[in-house]
């Protein structure tokens, strides 16, 4: 549904049976998170996840590793975004964590250690969770998620960073956001999922990975609908069950083809992609 502003996603989601959405909470801030939230009770709609607490233009998030110029530009106007979140009654603020970086590795340890203690404080004050995605891809990167050194790019090697985060003293303030596509491409092992305590998944985005090309050669921009590709969805749904996840989850393309479709018929194919996880159980 690329290029919809968020009443038209709300108005879709509503117009198709679709319960939850998740939204760019700088779309939220622009049309206003009063204004918002009226819509979204009028129409019966709730927002499980927004991404953009690091915003990257008007819809776009930055991830955790931005230049440190570049962060400190994005932190004008935080404390609005958290408040468009606490006013529409979002719990979860997605933040992507590098898979590469051009830092040495112990001062990107560093630098992500303080910025997700500060976020997950930040977001605590407002009853937000944070929810931190680790991503798997290694090919078609954008520069922002790229370097010569690999940092966080599966589950286990974010929740090390979680527990040297600060362990308990943010347990309840930081979760994990899992993406089936990230998890598929990192080998598809559900003890990822079942692993993760005592970090508990946050929120869930879903799509269906290719069939017969090497995981190595992956992009975003090769994402199905669930259903259409060769993800193990009985595995998959198993590790969250394991890990007590039983929330929303959140179609998640990046595929210029798939995205070109008929709105509808978008929200069509995402509300069947999200009922067969309910269908592998």
């Amino acid at each position: 549904m690329s290029g919809l502003g968020f009443a038209e996603v709300a108005a879709l989601a509503a117009a198709n049976n679709i319960g939850h959405i998740e939204v760019s909470i700088q779309q939220v801030v622009a049309f206003g998170p009063d204004k918002a939230v009226d819509l979204l009770d009028r129409l019966g709609i709730q927002v499980a996840a927004a991404c953009g607490l690091l915003p990257d233009g008007p819809v776009l998030p930055h991830p955790l590793l931005v230049d440190e110029t570049t962060y400190q530009l994005a932190l004008d106007g935080l404390a609005g975004r958290l408040h468009a979140f606490q006013t529409i009654r979002c719990p979860v603020a997605t933040l992507v964590v590098n898979p590469r970086t051009d830092l040495p590795l112990a001062a990107a340890r560093e630098l992500a250690i303080s910025r997700l203690r500060r976020f997950a404080a930040d977001c605590a004050l407002h009853g937000v969770t944070l929810a931190v995605e680790p991503v798997g891809v290694r090919s078609g990167l954008p520069p922002s998620l790229d370097g010569r050194n690999e940092f966080v790019t599966d589950l286990p090697q974010l929740q090390r960073l979680l527990d040297d985060a600060g362990g308990e003293t943010l347990l309840g303030a930081v979760s994990v956001c899992v993406d089936s596509f990230h998890w598929a491409v990192t080998g598809a092992n559900p003890a990822h999922l079942a692993g993760l305590d005592p970090w508990r998944i946050g929120h869930v985005q879903i799509a269906d990975i290719p069939h017969k090309i090497p995981a190595g050669e992956w992009t975003d921009a090769m994402r199905l609908f669930p259903g259409d590709g060769a993800l193990p969805w009985q595995r998959f749904v198993r590790g969250l069950e394991t890990a007590g996840y039983g929330g929303p989850v959140s179609v998640e393309l990046f595929n210029p083809d798939l995205r070109r479709l008929p709105e509808d018929e978008i929200a069509c194919h995402a509300l069947s992609g999200a009922l067969l996880l309910g269908d592998s159980r």
